[in-house]
């Protein structure tokens, strides 16, 4: 299986037709770096070795993400999937998520890598040569809002909103680090807001907020570009733990 880098990201835009015509025998496995000491590129190369059968593509997204579009023709269970990619790397090194192929989801990834070259920098860099640590929290509930601002304000500086319609351009102003998105917003859903959210910056932090924390609605924002899920009420610690797993948190 080949390992294409970030910047040959259109070659893997000419699977798309192939992938499409037998989607239900594709996964993509999702591999987001957590400590920083790791090379992404060394962690592309010992999981080649898993796949060296299989059709598809390791794709090396940015300096934190791998994503493998997987041809896995329902041979695996996606659990064995996870706990094979797992083995192979050192624990507590990463998270790995494995998910089913969808339109949406191919279209997203043809969204992000069409935009990359173009949205990327402006956000990328803001991160990267600023000093503080910046968390946008969408919230329409001031007790959340106080919540996470009490509980992480040692971590980053948070800035607040509570109205679907300012998300946009909260986002643009401040180039989060994280952004907590709540699903349900006044004027404009989580979700929606998402859309539009990661053709402007593909590397975006995106933990989604809600207090229904079913399968069903996790597996849906991670499959529409969330990075995580975090249901509602948690707790300070549990809060920090998502705050740590974000590779731009210094």
């Amino acid at each position: 299986m080949e390992i294409l880098r970030h910047e040959n990201g259109k070659e893997l835009l000419n699977d798309m037709p192939h992938v499409r015509s037998s989607l239900n025998e594709w996964l993509f496995v999702d591999i987001r770096l957590i400590d920083k000491n790791f090379v992404i590129a060394n962690m592309a190369n010992s999981i080649q070795p898993l796949f060296k059968d299989k059709e598809g593509k390791i794709y090396i997204c940015n300096d934190h993400e791998i994503l493998v579009l997987l041809r896995w023709g329902k041979t695996w269970a996606i659990s064995e999937i996870t706990e094979s990619v797992e083995r192979r790397l050192l624990e507590g090194s990463c998270m790995v998520r494995v998910h089913e192929c969808t339109l949406e989801g191919l279209a997203k990834l043809e969204r992000l890598i069409t935009h990359k070259k173009a949205a990327a920098p402006s956000m990328a860099d803001t991160r990267a040569t600023r000093r503080e640590n910046v968390i946008l929290l969408a919230d329409d509930d001031m007790f959340i809002r106080i919540l996470v601002k009490n509980a992480i304000a040692s971590q980053a500086t948070v800035r607040e909103v509570e109205d679907g319609n300012e998300i946009i351009g909260a986002y643009k102003r401040y180039a989060p680090d994280i952004l907590f998105l709540d699903i349900h917003m006044p004027n404009r859903e989580g979700t929606d807001v998402m859309n539009d959210i990661l053709p402007l910056d593909p590397e975006a932090y995106i933990v989604m907020l809600s207090a229904d924390g079913s399968r069903e609605n996790i597996e849906t924002s991670m499959q529409n570009g969330a990075r995580d899920f975090l249901t509602k009420p948690f707790t300070k610690d549990k809060l920090l733990e998502f705050v740590k797993k974000c590779p731009t948190i210094g």
